[in-house]
C-alpha cells in the first residue's frame, strides 16, 4: 500500500514537471522537480532495486533546491562558505577510518597494477583536461577547474563502481589510496605545469592546502581506526585511551592559544578538526564501553555523517555559484562527458597494452575516469581562491557518477573470460 501511494505521488510530480518543461515554464518546474527527486529518494527505502540509488536522488534533490532557491543555503546568519572545507575534511576523515597501517603493505605486494593505475590517473586525465579546455574555449576561471579535476586523484565512488562491475576491488582501493596520498605533491606540480599561464599557481600553497584537506584528516582517521580496532595491549587499556583524548584536546588548545602555532594558517583548520575528532572518538569509546554499547558504533554513525557532509558540501557550493552555473552549465556537461568518456577508453586500452587482465583493465578504466570531485571543489576554493573554478568539479562529479553507474552495470552482466 505504501509503495503504491508513493508511485502515485511520483507519477503526479513527473507529469507536472514534464508539462512545465514542455510549455517552457522552467521557473515553475522547480517545486514539482524537487518533489519528484524527493519521492524517488523515499521510494528507494521501500524498493530494493532502487535502494542503492536513494542517496543519489537525495543529492539531485538538494542540487535542484540549490539552483532554484539558493538563498536557503547561502546565509544562515553567517556565510555558509565556511562550512565547505570542514565538510570535505570529514569525508576524508571517514576514508581514513576505513584504512589501517597494514593496508599499505598489501598495496605494494602487487605493484604493477597500482603503478599503472597511478601513472594513468595523473597522466591521461590532466592532458585530456587541457584538450577539453581548448576544445570548448572556456574562460580562464572555468578552464582551471576543468584541468584541476583531471589532476585530482580517484574518488571513493570508483571503488563502489569497481565492485558493481565485478572488477578487482582491492586494486581499485589501492590505486585510490596511493593517488590520494601523493596528491599534495603531484597535483600542485601538474597544475603549475598545465595551468600556470591561466592563473598564477602557488605550488607551496596548493601543496599545504592538499595536506590540510587530505593528509591531516586521513591521518586522524587512521589513528582513530587504531584506537577503535587496534589489538595491541597498550590501546586496550582505558587510561591510555583517556590519555590520548586529553593530549589531543590539549594540542587543539595550544594551536589556538600559542601565537607561533597559530601562524600555521593553511594547515591549522585541518589540525584542529583532526585532533578534535581523535579526542572525541577516544572519549566516546570509553563512554560506549562503560555502558556496554555496541563496539561498531563508529561504523553505524560514519556512513550517515559522510552522506550528510557530501550533500551539504555540494549544495552550498552550487548555491554560492548558481548564477555562473546557469551560464556555463550545459557546456560543462558536454565537456565532462567527453573528458570522462575518453578517460574510460584510454584507461582500459592502456591497461591492456601493458599486459593487465581484462578484469584489472576494467577496474583501472573506472579508476582513471572517476575523479574526486569533492576534493577538486575544495582545492578550487581554498588553494586557488576561485568559486568559478569549483563549478567544473561540481558538474564533472555528478556526470561521473551517472556514467560510472551505467558502465558498471553493463560490465556486471558481461562475463570476463580471462580471470585467474
Amino acid at each position: 500500500m505504501k509503495s503504491k501511494l508513493i508511485l502515485v505521488v511520483l507519477f503526479v510530480f513527473l507529469i507536472t514537471t514534464v508539462y512545465q518543461l514542455f510549455i517552457g515554464s522552467i521557473q515553475n518546474a522547480g517545486i514539482p522537480m524537487l518533489g519528484l527527486f524527493i519521492v524517488l529518494a523515499l521510494y528507494g527505502y521501500v524498493h530494493k532495486r532502487l535502494k542503492s540509488m536513494s542517496f543519489t536522488f537525495w543529492v539531485f534533490a538538494f542540487l535542484i533546491a540549490a539552483m532554484y532557491y539558493p538563498f536557503l543555503f547561502t546565509d544562515w546568519g553567517f556565510n555558509t562558505k565556511i562550512l565547505v572545507i570542514p565538510m570535505l575534511q570529514l569525508i576524508m576523515f571517514g576514508m581514513g577510518t576505513k584504512l589501517s597501517f597494514g593496508d599499505f603493505k598489501e598495496e605494494l605486494s602487487k605493484p604493477k597494477g597500482v603503478i599503472t593505475g597511478t601513472v594513468m590517473a595523473f597522466g591521461i586525465m590532466p592532458l585530456l583536461g587541457v584538450f577539453v579546455v581548448k576544445l570548448f574555449n572556456f574562460p580562464p576561471d572555468i578552464a582551471i577547474g576543468v584541468i584541476l579535476i583531471g589532476c585530482c586523484p580517484g574518488g571513493a565512488s570508483s571503488n563502489v563502481m569497481a565492485f558493481l562491475a565485478k572488477g578487482n576491488v582491492a586494486l581499485s582501493v589501492s590505486v585510490t589510496t596511493v593517488t590520494t596520498l601523493v596528491t599534495p605533491i603531484v597535483t600542485p606540480a601538474l597544475m603549475k605545469l598545465l595551468a600556470n599561464e591561466m592563473i598564477e599557481i602557488s605550488f607551496i600553497k596548493m601543496m599545504l592546502s592538499s595536506f590540510n584537506l587530505i593528509i591531516v584528516p586521513i591521518a586522524a582517521g587512521l589513528i582513530c581506526n587504531k584506537i577503535l580496532y587496534g589489538n595491541s595491549d597498550w590501546i586496550k587499556k582505558k587510561h591510555n585511551v583517556l590519555t590520548v583524548a586529553i593530549l589531543a584536546g590539549l594540542m587543539v588548545f595550544l594551536i589556538l592559544a600559542v601565537p607561533f602555532l597559530t601562524s600555521l594558517t593553511v594547515i591549522k583548520p585541518g589540525l584542529i578538526l583532526g585532533l578534535s575528532l581523535i579526542s572525541i572518538v577516544s572519549l566516546t569509546k570509553l563512554i560506549v564501553k562503560y555502558f556496554n554499547g555496541p563496539q561498531n558504533w563508529m561504523d553505524k554513525i560514519l556512513p550517515s555523517l559522510s552522506m550528510f557532509s557530501i550533500v551539504l558540501f555540494v549544495t552550498i557550493v552550487v548555491a554560492l555559484n548558481r548564477d555562473k552555473l546557469l551560464v556555463v552549465g550545459l557546456f560543462l556537461v558536454a565537456a565532462s562527458a567527453i573528458h570522462n568518456l575518453f578517460g574510460f577508453i584510454l584507461g582500459y586500452s592502456c591497461s591492456r597494452l601493458v599486459g593487465l587482465s581484462k578484469r584489472d583493465s576494467r577496474t583501472l578504466s573506472i579508476e582513471v575516469a572517476l575523479k574526486n570531485g569533492g576534493l577538486g571543489m575544495g582545492l578550487a576554493l581554498e588553494a586557488l581562491g576561485s568559486a568559478n573554478a569549483a563549478l567544473a568539479p561540481i558538474v564533472f562529479g555528478k556526470w561521473m557518477n551517472i556514467s560510472g553507474s551505467a558502465l558498471a552495470n553493463y560490465w556486471r552482466v558481461k562475463r570476463v573470460d580471462d580471470e585467474e
